[in-house]
């Protein structure tokens, strides 16, 4: 059985704060104590039994702590979960080693080892984050749960444009890019949707008022037409690629509306619709001499801007 968003943050309520009632799980998941118990009964099909208790102090329990899914497992799904196992090492992920553990167990479980994935050899090719690893955990499990319940959180924040400053913002998700953690929320300073970057938030304390959901909100929209974190204006770009950056280009989609046209002399001819003003410069300028801005004639310009920069260095 596949569940449903809300049936697993029932599940993961319950496993990090033991006995909850119904109606603070209704109040937290905002939902009615008749649709908690649906998702009961839909989190028992799929093995994730919890138990009622009487009193006081009484409500829900998840019963099986310590195996929240009860999956049952294939060696081909063991297989899939090494190769993200060593994806999480070469991308230096904060839980890395966690995930391994995790596995470790799953290993014994089946009482068998990937011997086609535990021969190869990776290796990580870009830096570490340089920070606490305890405080970063702790953090990211609180945004997290913020997450979860759409709790408001208060945080000192530095920017590399505004410097540090006190926000309220309304948590809507983590992703990883270029190894580092970043947080997706709404600025209650800025009116707007925002990426953070999490190593940056100096403090923070998750507050008792929750926020509204903006149902409007899509994360595949929120990221359209990006090839980084920056979201501003957008562009037509039309590139000339030479050899060899034409065939890595080509391998890669970098924004779903792209078109490539092949040359006869090896290169390409690259268009798209992109966001990312930054990002996209620093990308043409990272291909040096093989690459040609055709359009538009303000890129070409801060190319060429930014290539006299770097000549008056030397």
């Amino acid at each position: 059985m596949s569940l449903l968003g809300n049936e697993l943050r029932m599940a993961i309520l319950l496993q990090s704060r033991g006995v909850m009632k119904g109606s603070e799980l209704a109040a937290e998941l905002e939902v009615s104590e008749r649709q908690i118990r649906k998702y009961r009964g839909d989190l028992e099909q799929a093995g994730i039994f919890i138990d009622t208790k009487s009193g006081v102090y009484g409500g829900y329990e998840l019963l099986s702590k310590g195996n929240l899914l009860g999956l049952n497992l294939k060696t081909e799904d063991l297989t899939i979960l090494e190769m993200i196992n060593e994806q999480l090492k070469f991308n230096n992920d904060l839980y890395s080693k966690e995930f391994n553990d995790v596995l470790d167990r799953l290993r014994a479980h089946l009482n068998e080892k990937s011997e086609s994935i535990n021969s190869m050899n990776y290796f990580t090719i870009q830096p570490r984050i340089n920070c606490d690893e305890g405080l970063e955990k702790k953090k990211y499990r609180d945004i997290h749960e913020a997450c979860l319940t759409h709790r408001k959180i208060s945080m000192s924040y530095y920017s590399l444009t505004s410097g540090e400053k006190e926000r309220v913002i309304h948590p809507y998700g983590l992703f990883h890019y270029k190894g580092d953690l970043y947080l997706v929320a709404y600025c209650e300073r800025r009116q707007a949707f925002i990426d953070f970057k999490v190593c940056r938030i100096k403090a923070y304390k998750v507050l008792e008022e929750k926020f509204q959901v903006d149902r409007s909100f899509s994360w595949k929209k929120y990221s359209e037409n990006t090839i980084g974190i920056y979201k501003d204006k957008e562009i037509e770009v039309k590139l000339q690629v030479f050899h060899p950056f034409s065939v890595i280009v080509k391998e890669k989609i970098w924004v779903d509306n792209q078109q490539i046209n092949e040359l006869e002399d090896g290169s390409i001819i690259f268009r798209a619709k992109m966001k990312g003003y930054s990002e996209i410069k620093s990308w043409i300028l990272s291909m040096g001499s093989k690459v040609k801005v055709l359009e538009p004639e303000q890129l070409q310009q801060d190319i060429r801007n930014e290539t006299e920069c770097i000549k008056n260095l030397y």
